[in-house]
């Protein structure tokens, strides 16, 4: 079979308000670590007390500590504000990654079709099935309430590393085809087989 290169990506919508978000919340945790760095300095040079050292140095350390963890949680959260997610497909292999602000990527998990148990249209009665299992873990792999055109909510269930998840993404129906054409017809929710059914 011939080798099969494909990748889409889900592209956050409102783009411009959660970049004004994100700058927003790196202003607060850069200005978050500055005063943590004041703060370290004047409170060594002149808060600290020899005749009462326990009582200085919780008087120190305590505002410190705030300020460095204010600016990590914000750094956090920062990260989660404007993300895209890419789909990859590479002949058999499949590989999802997030895009934090359009420049730094992380690689969330790569499977292969051999993996894949079901795919189908999110909300139908097999993915339903799917998220009340206990042992089923969901991934919410878009940034988005509604697909944009020509695109659609899908799922893809794979055992994965021993672990059985369920990826929601929002993708056009060629990035479906081509998983389909490297997976077992078994995998195919029949929701979706009857939707491609009245394509034809």
């Amino acid at each position: 079979m011939q080798d099969v290169f494909y990748e889409e990506t889900a592209r956050m919508q409102g783009a411009g308000s959660a970049s004004r978000k994100y700058y927003l919340t790196k202003v607060f945790m850069v200005i978050s670590y500055v005063f943590a760095v004041i703060w370290g300095i004047l409170s060594f040079t002149f808060f600290i007390d020899l005749n009462n050292l326990i009582g200085s140095l919780i008087f120190s350390l305590i505002p410190l500590a705030m300020f460095i963890v204010s600016g990590v949680l914000l750094g956090k959260f920062k990260d989660k504000i404007y993300v895209d997610f890419d789909y990859t497909f590479i002949t058999g292999s499949i590989r999802f990654s997030k895009v934090i602000k359009n420049y730094k990527r992380k690689h969330l998990i790569s499977f292969d079709t051999s993996d894949i148990e079901k795919i189908g249209l999110f909300g139908s009665e097999s993915y339903e099935r799917y998220s009340l299992m206990p042992d089923v873990k969901c991934k919410i792999l878009t940034s988005n309430s509604q697909p944009d055109e020509g695109k659609d909510f899908y799922y893809i269930v794979a055992n994965t590393a021993g672990n059985k998840q369920m990826f929601v993404l929002e993708c056009s129906e060629t990035f479906i085809a081509n998983v389909l054409k490297f997976s077992k017809r078994t995998v195919l929710d029949q929701e979706l087989l009857n939707k491609k059914r009245q394509q034809k």
